[in-house]
Parts: structure tokens; C-alpha cells; sequence
């Protein structure tokens, strides 16, 4: 069965899900299309949500295969749900905030992405298709024509259907640009404000809290930062480079010079490595998460793999819901059945191998720190064996050079909250150590 909206008043008594999803039902419903059909979403939601809970799993096709793709992390560290929107290509629907009256249309499909005829390229060429040398043996004609074909068959979407202008972008400065308005970077960014320091904070969510926005369950509400902090939401700090950085939001570009960047961008999940990895169904447990604190039920017969924060988490909400939950936390997948859409999960739990039906399969990964953009401001990055990852260098109150400094999850990995937040306050310390040495 497809994605589908949860009903709040069916949910247990005093369940923290049901009083966060009662809140959502009061806002007002708006009408928007995806190629051709009405779908009815709650507005200001991620697009991505509206078309799940409307049973849109599949929004797009591969660049090569036309192999089905959906969201995977549902927060834009994936591409499954680039889709076009009003006539732009390359939208990240899950980022995207649902309006009234959006044109959403699949990319690259014919004729669109429920029934694509252009996957018998998958069939024809299961291993691999190199079309630079298809049919050279017969000729340089048939050649040419078949890599115009392939080129034309291929891609991520058309050019936008009206030109735009970038303006070029606006000025700022400040002592300390911290970036990431999760628990560690309202944390660092409080106590600089607290010492007088001007602290300009973004993030590219809508508020603060981080993963713990993620967290149907979260216990605790997340900080917010005190009154001696901007704040920019809706900003993504898209490029660093020479005591510069870049941020971008619905009112145009900024350029921000600071005398101090703290990166608290925290850590990416993923699915792991197994056979049709990408089939559409298949979904990160922070994503997962993220769909029911939207109101979205991602399946209703579910396996789980994983025992962190998140896929705890996702059971437990999922069988409020009355959602079928098999858990297996030291399961491994081996691979996902279906075509269009998972229809099962082959499992590896220790030494057996079994095969279980279900409609999603939700995967606890291990974080991946999310370090791109302070490698751009020239922190160094080196391979992690403790975290089978790339990861920021750093002494222990995170100073990473060139006036960088890093914090929280991107630093530590998957910890507590309250590690994390007195990890923000060491920071800003040796942050606020470092300026006062420097003016001197």
C-alpha cells in the first residue's frame, strides 16, 4: 500500500505524536497538481510529504536507466525527489514548501513517472550501458545518432521555462557566523551573544532544534537562541572561501564575512550498501521520523532496521498509527524487492537469511558528518575509523584553523542532546578565547 496521512484522533491518549499532529490539523488545507492530478496538502508542509501522503511514491526516473526513484532522507541529501516546479527544474521537493495551485511535474519520464516506456533501457542493458561506443562497429553515423538519442533520453530535466536573474548578493558582517541551529549551534551561538559578541546564526529548516525537530518523541524541547543572535532561517550556507561565506534564502544571496565560523552542520544518514538500494519505499529512519512529525505514514506494513535513536523512534510511532512493525535491530539488509516500489526486504540477522514482505523499509545508517562545507573554509578532513567516515579535524574545543571552529554532531557524532549542547558552550568559550587574544 501507498504513504497515507495519519489521523491524529486515532492515536492513543497522551501520545506526544497525537498532541504534535492535532497542532497540524488546524492549518489550512491547499490545492496543488502533480502531473495532472489534484492533491490536496497542508500548507507551508515539505512538497515531498503532500506527495507521499497523496500515495506519490515514485516522483522522478533516473538520469540513465529510468530506474524509479522517491525520497530517501526527505531533508536534501538525496535526489530521489527532484522534481519540476512552475516550469523549474531540479526542485528538491522535500525542501520545497507546498502552496496553492504549485505545478509539480516528474522529470525525466515518458510519459511520466508511474509508467516510464524509456525503462526498457534497463532491461536491455542490465549491467551497464556505455553509449559513447555503442555501435561503433557499425559506423561513426550510427554512433552519432545513437548518443544524440541517448542524450536526449537522459538527464535531470529541461531548461527552466523563463529566464531569471541573480542579483548579486548583499553584504554582512559579524564577530561569529554560526551555522547550524541545532542543539550544539544555539548553544556556541547563545553564550558568544551573551559575552557581547555579534553572532549571526543560520540554518536551512524553518527553526532551530535540528534533529530533534525529527524526533516524534523528543522529550525535551530544543533551545532557542536568545535575543542577542540573528537569525536567518530558510538560509543555506551554500560556499566558503577566504573568510567568506555564502548564504542563500528566499530573499536573494548574502555574503557574510566573520571573524570566527562555527560549523554545526551535524551528520547525514544513509541506507547502506545491498541490492535495489534505491527502489522507491526505501527510506532513511530520520526520514521516516521526519514524515510522521509531518502527519505521513510512509508504509503500513514496515520493516525496521536498526537500533538508534531514530528507528526506535519510527516503531514506536509507526504501531500508534496502526502501521504493521517488524523491528530488527541487528538486522542487515540484502536486498529490496519490487520494481516501482518495495514489496519486501531480504534480511541477514546473524547467520539466517530470511525474506519479509513489506510495503517500506526504514534504515538506521550510521551518520555520516556532514563536513563539505568547512572543508570549503579549509578545515581539514581525514578518514574517521572510529566513524567509517570522512571527518573534520579539530582539537578537543573543536578550533580547526583559518578561524574555524566545529561543533555538535559534525564533530562528535551521534550523542546525546546534552552532550551536544555542552559542546556548543565549550566551543564558543575557546571561540571567545581566540578573538579576545587576537585583538590584543
Amino acid at each position: 500500500m501507498a504513504p497515507r496521512r495519519i489521523d491524529p484522533t486515532k492515536l492513543p491518549a497522551g501520545s506526544a505524536l497525537g498532541a504534535r499532529l492535532r497542532a497540524l490539523a488546524a492549518l489550512p488545507k491547499v490545492r496543488l497538481h502533480h502531473d495532472g492530478d489534484e492533491v490536496t496538502a497542508v500548507q507551508g508542509e515539505p512538497l515531498a510529504m503532500s506527495l507521499l501522503a497523496a500515495g506519490k511514491l515514485t516522483l522522478a526516473r533516473s538520469v540513465k536507466y529510468h530506474r524509479p526513484r522517491g525520497p530517501t532522507c526527505l531533508r536534501g541529501d538525496c535526489d530521489g525527489c527532484l522534481v519540476r516546479v512552475g516550469g523549474v527544474p531540479n526542485v528538491m521537493a522535500c525542501t520545497t514548501r507546498a502552496e496553492a495551485g504549485l505545478d509539480v511535474v516528474s522529470q525525466n519520464s515518458f510519459p511520466s513517472a508511474g509508467l516510464d516506456v524509456l525503462r526498457v533501457t534497463d532491461w536491455f542493458f542490465p549491467k551497464h550501458l556505455d553509449h559513447h561506443h555503442l555501435f561503433v562497429h557499425v559506423g561513426g553515423a550510427v554512433n552519432r545518432t545513437m548518443q544524440h538519442f541517448a542524450r536526449r533520453m537522459a538527464g535531470l530535466g529541461t531548461l527552466p521555462d523563463d529566464e531569471s536573474a541573480l542579483p548579486p548578493p548583499e553584504r554582512a558582517t559579524c564577530d561569529v557566523l554560526v551555522v547550524g541551529a541545532g542543539t550544539a549551534g544555539v548553544a556556541c551561538a547563545n553564550a558568544l551573544a551573551r559575552d557581547g559578541l555579534r553572532v549571526l546564526l543560520v540554518d536551512e529548516r524553518e527553526g532551530p532544534g535540528g534533529l530533534r525537530c525529527d524526533d516524534p518523541f523528543a522529550g525535551v524541547a530544543s533551545p532557542v537562541p536568545v535575543a542577542g543572535v540573528e537569525v536567518r532561517y530558510g538560509a543555506s550556507a551554500v560556499a566558503a572561501y577566504e573568510g567568506e561565506t555564502l548564504v542563500l534564502d528566499a530573499a536573494g544571496l548574502l555574503s557574510v564575512g566573520a571573524r570566527a565560523r562555527v560549523f554545526a552542520t551535524g551528520c547525514r544518514e544513509g541506507v547502506g550498501t545491498f541490492v535495489q538500494n534505491d527502489v522507491p519505499g526505501v527510506f532513511t529512519a530520520r526520514a521516516a521520523c521526519r514524515a510522521l512529525c509531518a502527519g505521513v505514514l510512509v508504509g503500513t506494513k514496515v520493516v525496521v532496521l536498526g537500533d538508534g535513536r531514530f528507528a526506535r523512534g519510527f516503531a514506536a510511532g509507526a504501531a500508534e498509527a496502526g502501521a504493521k512493525v517488524l523491528h530488527v535491530p541487528a538486522g542487515v539488509a540484502v536486498e529490496a524487492a519490487g520494481g516501482r516500489a518495495v514489496r519486501g526486504v531480504v534480511l541477514r540477522d546473524g547467520a539466517a537469511t530470511r525474506t519479509e514482505r513489506c510495503d517500506a523499509l526504514v534504515i538506521d545508517g550510521v551518520p555520516a558528518a556532514v563536513y563539505e562545507l568547512a572543508g570549503q573554509a579549509g578545515v581539514a578532513v581525514t578518514w574517521s575509523a572510529e566513524r567509517d567516515g570522512f571527518a573534520p579535524g579539530c582539537d578537543d574545543d573543536g578550533a580547526a584553523g583559518n578561524g574555524c571552529y566545529v561543533t555538535g554532531s559534525l564533530r562528535l557524532g551521534r550523542v546525546a542532546d546534552d552532550v551536544r549542547a555542552a559542546d556548543g558552550e565549550r566551543v564558543a568559550a575557546r571561540v571567545r578565547r581566540d578573538l579576545a587574544e587576537g585583538a590584543r
